[in-house]
Formats: structure tokens, sequence, C-alpha cells
């Protein structure tokens, strides 16, 4: 690798880590404020709340990892151009796309950090944090939860019972109307935390559950012998269950999309998540080229510099969100889940070739408009 290259990505990787850090700490400040009550009301320690909210990093910097070697192309090359670095490369002869080559290399780095982050340590992370949250709440009805009071685990989700006996809760009282179309309410002599291959479940013995709707005028009640609830349904953000797609991982996804092992719908949602997946590192190169294009050539003092900011940060955010519009529309139809893998790579070739093609005919509008006034100069110069 020559010199050059080296330099050009030292510096677009220390501006793209530098910018990834910042924003990924920024959204997981904010993150984290949510995740106090980990400390304050379920009684955890301040080791389990850091692990806690440190399993959604991974989400948070794949998602800004693509932006943030964005961010470090604008301003590596902006720096190239206020320090008059590509003056110098373009007097000395360079061609225009021997400056493409760290950018690209650049943008194959941050590709792999980026698709390591989407197939692997994401799932891993969300799946680790379904089992650490799903812990805490089976330790927080079991040891934190005082008897006798009405305890509400979060929004709309009130837990009761009478007295301990043992490892079994007496007198259990549960109201989840966390959906406002149905209210569930559980009622229970005693029941206990039960561990189980794919979690925690709290058995409910002797009750009966309760269904209230809001067309229905009257409730439905069912009684049971012998109940399990699943404690991910009373934690956070239960509508994401360890099952998910999103939650599964990539391997996973492939064998069940491939061997059509799912019911239609979820096979519709497993390659909308690959989809995902596979197509947000490869917009590093889309951003790449869109900031060679715009930013990869040398400007005088004179020129407004924002301008070609402002042009690559608009293009970058169009093509952006027609590849997210790509994978909501995968929803429809399997072959929109290939183009919209494809899409990022055939938007980098559109710009690169765009780019080629306008520079050469403003090279020979310029060589056309120009050189008869330097042949007219010379010939004054020769007869003084």
């Amino acid at each position: 690798m020559a010199v050059l290259d080296r330099y050009i990505i030292r510096l677009i990787g220390f501006s793209g880590l530098s910018a990834l850090c910042a924003l990924t700490l920024v959204i997981w400040i904010s993150q984290a404020m949510h995740d106090v009550d980990l400390i304050t009301t379920q009684g955890q320690s301040l080791l389990s709340f850091l692990i806690v909210t440190g399993l959604t990093l991974p989400a948070m910097a794949a998602i800004i990892a693509p932006v943030a070697s964005f961010i470090g192309i604008i301003l590596t090359l902006n720096r190239l151009n206020g320090d008059s670095e590509l003056a110098v490369l373009n007097a000395t002869g360079m061609s225009p796309l021997r400056l493409l080559r760290p950018l690209m290399l650049a943008a194959f780095l941050a590709m792999i950090l980026c698709g390591l982050l989407t197939t692997w340590v994401v799932p891993t992370s969300i799946q680790t944090w379904r089992t650490m949250i799903t812990q805490i709440r089976s330790d927080f009805l079991t040891k934190i939860v005082k008897p006798g009071r009405f305890n509400e685990l979060e929004k709309d989700v009130v837990f009761h019972y009478r007295e301990r006996a043992g490892d079994a809760l007496l007198g259990i009282f549960i109201q989840d109307s966390r959906d406002p179309d149905l209210v569930l309410v559980y009622v229970a002599e005693h029941g206990r935390i039960v561990a189980g291959k794919e979690g925690n479940y709290l058995v409910l013995e002797n009750g009966s559950v309760q269904r209230e709707t809001r067309r229905a005028q009257d409730a439905s009640i069912v009684a049971f012998q012998r109940y399990a609830l699943d404690l991910t349904q009373l934690a956070p953000g239960n509508e994401e269950l360890v099952f998910q797609p999103h939650e599964r991982l990539t391997q996973d996804l492939l064998i069940a999309y491939i061997g059509n092992q799912d019911t239609s719908a979820n096979e519709i949602r497993i390659g909308t998540e690959l989809a995902d997946r596979l197509s947000t590192p490869l917009y590093t190169f889309t951003f790449a080229a869109i900031g060679f294009a715009f930013l990869g050539r040398p400007r005088t003092t004179r020129s407004i510099k924002t301008t070609g900011i402002i042009a690559t940060i608009l293009i970058g955010a169009v093509i952006r969100i027609l590849g997210f519009a790509l994978i909501v529309g995968s929803k429809t139809s399997p072959y929109v889940i290939i183009i919209s893998i494809l899409f990022p790579i055939l938007s980098a070739l559109l710009v690169v070739v765009t780019n080629l093609m306008l520079s050469r005919k403003i090279r020979s509008y310029d060589y056309a408009r120009y050189v008869p006034i330097s042949w007219a100069m010379r010939a004054m110069g020769r007869r003084f």
C-alpha cells in the first residue's frame, strides 16, 4: 500500500472512529436514562446497569457506523482541500481515479466493521440483553417486590402478592393494561418462578384469567389449575421477544429463509431483516463514491466549500432514504429484497461513472476554451 493510501485511510479512520464514538456515546446516554429504574426501583447494582445498557451499544453502533464513515470521508476531503494537498497532488499530474482508491479501501474496512456488527455482534448482544432483562425481572419478582403492595413493574403493569411461603408467592394479582384494546387480569392462589430452556416463567396455580376488551361489554373469565406466564411478557419491550427476526442470529435466519421453515408472513419479515443486515454495510461504498464526486477535486480558496459539503450530505441522505424505502417495499415482493441488497453497490457505480463522464466533458470544454488563449499569449510573448 502506497504512502498516500495509508495517509488518507488514517485520516478517514481517525475522523470516522471519533464520530462513531461521539454519536454512539450521546445516544447511549439518552437511552440509558430510560433504564435508571434498574437501580432505583428494581434493586440492581451499578455493574448490572452498565452491562445491560452496554449491550445496546452494538445496535446503536451498527446504525451509526456507515454515517460515521461518511463523516470521516467528508472531513478528510475537506481537510485535504483546505490544506491545498489536493491541489498539489493534482499539479503533479495525479489522476482523479488515484484518489478513489484509498477512499474505497477505507470504505471496505468500514464495511467489514459494520458487517460484523449487523450480522453477528448485534443479534448476539440483543439475545444476551433479553436474557438479562428476564433474569432481572425474575429477581425483581422474587427478591425486590414486597408483599402486600401493589407494585408497578412498568407502565400499566401492576403486580401484587399477599405473602411469601418459602419460594412460593401466595395471593397473586397481576393486571396488564398496556394494550388499550385488551386488559388482562391474572388471579392465583399461589405461584413460583420456574427456569425453563427458553426463559423463566411464573407458574400460577388455582386461579383465573380475566380478559376485557373495548368491543365486548362483558369480560370473559377462564379458570385454570396451572398456568405458565412467560416473564418476558412482563419485561419492557415485550413486543420484541427472543424469537423475533431482528433478534435471531444471521445463520438461523438464512436457514429459515432458504428452507421455508416459517409461515409466509414471518418469512417476509425474515427476508426484510436479512436484506437490512446485508445492505447496511454496503452503503460505505456509496458514501465514499458520493464524497469523491463532490469533494474529491481541488478547489480554490475563493470557491464556496460549504456548497460541496451540503450537496454531499443531501445526495447521501436521499440515497439512504431510497434504501430504506426498498427495505420496506421488500415486504411485498421477494425480488425487491435482492434489489435492496444490490442497491448500494449499483448507486455507488452510478455516482462514479456519472462523475467521470461529467469531468471528461468539463476538461474537454476547458481545453477547447483556454488552449487557444494560451497559444495567443505565447505568440505575444515571442513578439515582445
